[in-house]
């Protein structure tokens, strides 16, 4: 039994580190396409020696679970010249925010995950930038459903469907409160997220929502 888990676990190491090298590659294409175009990401594989483990093509004996025999740990250098680092201690919100999705868009195919949140993937990136990750985040609602929460009108401008959340008092409690928007009403709230529910910014939230259409309809 031991040496068939052994030669489970070291086949299950090689095709991890074949799509290692695939992974990395598409999640750094897709970091560069969000403007992080310096970062490197590495996925690093470690095992820890023991006695009486399983076995590997090297002879030595590895702790292991059912997992198999591999810890795996992603590693990021968001700037040139900082070294690859665990992603726990080196990005910053907006980074992490950006690294999860490129991470999901790599790996959409392989998720059955069938719905996803992104809560406040907009800290730390500017209206450009805004702009890609709501392509994004509209490519991966093709395969999953998608909610979103931003406070970014660039971002908001590539939704299926607005709605609104408030909290109101009542008999003594507070409630929540969802409100499904007409488009009148996400042109009202994606103006004020502009600053001020004014003409100007109402029809420069129409523009961005026009461009949006228009950019979904052109990859359908």
């Amino acid at each position: 039994m031991i040496n068939l888990l052994s030669e489970l676990a070291q086949e299950l190491s090689d095709r991890r580190h074949e799509a290692s090298r695939k992974v990395s590659e598409s999640v750094e294409k897709e970091l560069h396409e969000l403007r992080m175009e310096s970062a490197q990401f590495e996925i690093r594989f470690t095992q820890t020696a023991v006695e009486n483990g399983l076995r590997d093509r090297h002879g030595r004996s590895l702790a292991y679970d059912e997992n198999g025999f591999d810890q795996v740990e992603f590693l990021i250098a968001p700037n040139p010249g900082e070294g690859l680092k665990p992603l726990a201690k080196i990005a910053s919100g907006g980074e992490t925010s950006r690294l999860m999705l490129a991470l999901k868009n790599t790996l959409a195919e392989a998720d059955s995950i069938p719905s996803m949140i992104f809560d406040e993937i907009d800290q730390g990136i500017g209206g450009r930038v805004g702009s890609i990750v709501g392509e994004k985040l509209w490519l991966l609602s093709r395969n999953h459903q998608i909610l979103c929460i931003t406070h970014l009108p660039q971002l908001a401008a590539y939704y299926d469907a607005h709605f609104h959340v408030s909290k109101q008092l009542s008999d003594g409690r507070t409630r929540t409160v969802v409100k499904q928007l007409q488009p009148e009403e996400s042109l009202r709230e994606m103006a004020q997220l502009m600053g001020a529910d004014s003409p100007e910014n109402r029809r420069a939230s129409g523009a961005m929502i026009l461009n949006a259409q228009k950019w979904k309809e052109s990859v359908k």
